[in-house]
């Protein structure tokens, strides 16, 4: 290699480490603001991604996301740098639509069955055993948003809704049913294959 190029390297190698040093001191972050958060604090959501103000402003980039993403409040992350010295961290957050009841404890669950610690009770509680049909009852829970109370086991769901008792064995079934839910009386309703079993 001649001397010329040699020179070459250098210099580039020099003005590398000077860009990289400018863009620490030169261009710090300057503002950290949090866009869609309800349940987790501004301070959790900067702590997760770990920007301040005086960090090197083009180095905060998506891969900072990585731990908030983690986070299972979080449906949706993504780091904004809309102005020089500003740094926008924008989240969408799940939010539970039931309660799911276990012998470990009541827990938030969000409508995409992911488990919200922390969260507080809500909709109808959900309870079971015999193979996990937790999607299944969001379903239900969705299809019927007056329930109170859903259970399953290895046969059907009981349902209490409308001051009703209603058991069904799977969710196909019961939408097949709804279209005539508001004609049938009773207090405990049974839906089979055959039919639709009442008592008052």
């Amino acid at each position: 290699m001649g001397g010329t190029a040699l020179s070459r390297l250098i210099l580039l190698g020099l003005l590398a480490a000077t860009l990289y040093v400018a863009s620490l001191v030169l261009l710090p972050v300057q503002r950290v603001a949090v866009v869609g958060n309800h349940h987790l604090s501004r301070a959790e959501v900067v702590k997760s991604v770990g920007v301040y103000p005086g960090d090197p402003w083009l180095w905060a980039g998506s891969g900072r996301l990585t731990r908030l993403r983690a986070n299972p409040w979080v449906a949706r992350a993504r780091l904004l740098r809309p102005r020089i010295g500003e740094v926008v961290v924008e989240i969408s957050e799940r939010r539970p639509v039931a309660t799911l009841i276990t012998p470990k404890g009541r827990f938030g669950v969000a409508a995409d069955w992911t488990v919200l610690p922390g969260a507080t009770p809500v909709g109808p509680e959900i309870s079971g055993f015999g193979g996990d049909r937790l999607r299944e009852a969001l379903r239900i829970a969705a299809l019927l948003p007056a329930a109170s109370k859903i259970s399953y086991d290895p046969t059907g769901f009981t349902v209490d809704w409308k001051g009703k008792r209603l058991w069904v064995h799977d969710l196909e079934r019961l939408r097949v049913w709804l279209a005539s839910a508001d004609k049938i009386r009773g207090n405990e309703i049974a839906i089979y294959t055959w039919g639709v079993s009442i008592r008052q």
